[in-house]
């Protein structure tokens, strides 16, 4: 397999008809956290899922909060310190169901866009297999490769086929010789389209997309075979020169009842995952 390094422009909302949006989930950022096991802010190890932290400034009460009950626990004395992971109007969750107040009793932090890129680089970077890409958005990949050569693109997953009637409906009017799927599993697809921005190649000229980068993998975790002898409707996935745009479709067999996840170049640094909802 080859080996990519992949990098996410900040997010754009949907607006209304179908649009692309941009992460910059920058796998490079990453690379310089492999092998760390905590990140610290101020003293403190900055955990999976906190937003912020609270000082306690004076005396102020503790609540647990159920709905629209709010039950009084303890008083937390001025100077002590907590990680906060969420909000109601007005209150502050220091985790467990547990709020306080957010008023001048007490002081709320929260930490660089950094510290928080690099906790989600340790613990579930976006674009792993559990926190896939969605739909539509666009992967900006730079690899630096000892055979083929110094290569950018962007990749996304424009479009998914998760029904499987309707995915074999498309497989048969695109080619009459398609087989069916066995008893007991169904045909998805995904359209993935790539951009190769740049590229200075020490082999070849080209950079060949093809669907043997694509991988489906059960919700169980179960690889599945990513050769499906089937001819897959237009567009199809080509090779490309520098400047140059494929786009098209991928087949994968899977089991009827799965929900399965799709992932590109696995085993390699740059591996991103794909989420078919």
């Amino acid at each position: 397999m080859k080996k990519f390094v992949g990098l996410f422009l900040s997010l754009f909302l949907l607006l209304g008809a179908y649009t692309p949006t941009t992460f910059a989930a920058d796998l490079n950022f990453c690379d310089q956290y492999k092998g760390v096991k905590k990140i610290w802010w101020d003293g403190m190890e900055l955990k999976p899922g906190q937003i912020g932290r609270l000082t306690v400034l004076q005396n102020t009460p503790l609540y647990k909060v159920t709905g629209s009950k709010k039950v009084f626990v303890r008083t937390l004395k001025k100077g002590e310190f907590y990680r906060i992971y969420a909000f109601k109007p007005g209150m502050l969750s220091v985790g467990g169901g547990y709020y306080i107040n957010r008023d001048s009793k007490v002081k709320y932090e929260t930490p660089s866009k950094t510290k928080l890129r690099a906790v989600q680089c340790i613990h579930n970077p976006y674009g792993s297999k559990n926190n896939p890409s969605e739909l539509g958005e666009v992967w900006n990949v730079k690899v630096n490769d000892l055979v083929d050569g110094q290569r950018q693109y962007q990749i996304t997953m424009v479009d998914a086929v998760t029904d499987g009637n309707t995915a074999w409906q498309m497989l048969e009017n695109a080619n009459m010789f398609n087989d069916p799927p066995p008893a007991g599993k169904k045909y998805v697809l995904a359209k993935f389209r790539v951009k190769l921005i740049k590229f200075e190649g020490k082999t070849f000229d080209t950079f060949d997309v093809n669907p043997a980068m694509f991988e489906a993998v059960s919700k169980s975790g179960v690889v599945y075979d990513n050769f499906v002898p089937v001819v897959t409707p237009d567009p199809q996935l080509s090779e490309i020169y520098e400047g140059g745009q494929t786009e098209g479709w991928v087949a994968f067999l899977v089991n009827q009842n799965d929900d399965p996840r799709i992932v590109w170049q696995r085993g390699n640094p740059d591996e991103i995952w794909f989420s078919l909802k």
